[in-house]
């Protein structure tokens, strides 16, 4: 009986002889069919190169996922460890005014991604507060009074639409009316602020508790003085410009050696109750009207026509 591997062999010969003949014949090429494992390895590499190429697109369409999914998560847990609520428009990508089709859409990709059939528990902890926002925004009463909310909340003022649209009317056509369109003021420092219990916080006495520091970005020349003199409380900005990343990170002493340490006298002590305007006025007015060629204004001027249109539109509201 003819053994496995003769049998084998055999048909190996077989192989590689009458496809020969056939080629001869017709005037084809002479390499054996010997060579079929060559050909065979070339399509193997083909076929990984392709695997290799789509796993790379999967990845770089995956990466602009990943990072809308940390975005989202960070913001969730960064207000919850506040003791706040997240910014429902910054969560959903969208301004202030953005159309209800825009607002859909945003909330469809964003909901795509953080599925948590893909994403896990981080994507199911960012879908409930994704459904809220988005109903919330979707809804015409809900989004008002949310935003106004948002708002008059710091002040300790509850009120209706009614405040928002006065407070509208008194800044009319204003670049400040135009920033709180685009983006709700939420009476938040921008500026990291702890609790005086927090280990980081160096407040000693009441004094210092009721006031921060603010820098004048429009002053600002960018000599980084105040950053190497104490990095824990300034930074600098991709525009060169300092600012303030964290009050009362360092004693008094120290971010009094900062402050002395500018040669254009850009850094303030400002009341705390003054903080947050002051930052959201540098940010989303002044700074934008630089960055087109406008004449900025006075920081402190802009920031008290904000403050004085907030404190009338909440007196009319509650004289009602």
């Amino acid at each position: 009986m003819t053994s496995c591997v003769e049998e084998v062999d055999r048909w190996w010969r077989v192989m590689a002889v009458v496809p020969l003949s056939l080629r001869v014949a017709s005037g084809a090429s002479t390499s054996t069919s010997l060579d079929w494992p060559r050909h065979l390895a070339a399509r193997r590499t083909a076929a990984r190169s392709r695997r290799a190429l789509r796993a790379r697109t999967r990845a770089d369409a995956g990466a602009g996922t990943d990072d809308v999914l940390a975005h989202i998560v960070r913001t969730i847990r960064s207000a919850k460890a506040a003791g706040s609520d997240p910014d429902f428009f910054e969560l959903l990508g969208v301004q202030v005014g953005t159309d209800p089709e825009d607002i859909k859409k945003s909330y469809r990709e964003r909901a795509r991604v953080c599925h948590p059939d893909v994403a896990g528990s981080e994507g199911h902890e960012a879908c409930v507060v994704l459904n809220e926002a988005y109903a919330t925004l979707m809804d015409d009463e809900l989004r008002e009074a949310y935003q106004v909310e948002r708002t008059f909340g710091s002040l300790g003022f509850q009120g209706s639409g009614d405040a928002l649209r006065d407070l509208y009317d008194i800044l009319g056509d204003t670049d400040i009316g135009r920033a709180l369109r685009r983006t709700p003021y939420t009476g938040e420092p921008l500026s990291k602020v702890v609790g005086r219990d927090h280990f980081a916080c160096k407040i000693e006495t009441d004094e210092q508790a009721a006031k921060a520091v603010f820098v004048d970005e429009l002053s600002c020349v960018g000599c980084e003085r105040c950053f190497r003199s104490n990095p824990a409380v300034f930074r600098m900005e991709g525009t060169g410009r300092a600012r303030v990343f964290g009050q009362w990170l360092t004693d008094e002493e120290s971010i009094q050696i900062a402050i002395d340490t500018c040669p254009v006298d850009c850094i303030h002590w400002v009341p705390k109750e003054q903080l947050a305007p002051l930052e959201y006025v540098m940010q989303h007015v002044l700074r934008d009207r630089a960055v087109f060629g406008k004449s900025p204004g006075d920081v402190f001027a802009k920031t008290a026509t904000f403050i004085a249109a907030i404190q009338k539109a909440t007196e009319t509201e509650n004289n009602l």
